[in-house]
């Protein structure tokens, strides 16, 4: 693989991904932290097999689905929690 390597005193160009953000204040920072944005509503799933309990992970820790150790917590915005789950 072919690959350049940068030389000193040459910028790095940042592309359009990089801009700042339109939310940032004139100094460059956000005047509200953007997990503050709006209310969350936190989940758990199993790692292997996608179960989710009701509430918090049992007491056990083990999976009642697969048996495995494993879980993930993930935490959506209010307006993007689906209907069957309010």
């Amino acid at each position: 693989m072919n690959r350049r390597k940068r030389q000193p005193g040459r910028a790095h160009k940042a592309g359009p991904h990089f801009a700042p953000a339109a939310a940032a204040g004139d100094d460059g920072t956000f005047r509200v932290p953007p997990s503050y944005s709006m209310p969350k509503r936190v989940f758990v799933i199993c790692h292997y097999c996608g179960y989710t309990p009701d509430g918090d992970v049992p007491h056990s820790g083990c999976c009642p689905k697969c048996g495995r150790f494993s879980w993930e917590r993930f935490a959506l915005a209010e307006p993007l929690v689906p209907k069957h789950m309010r």
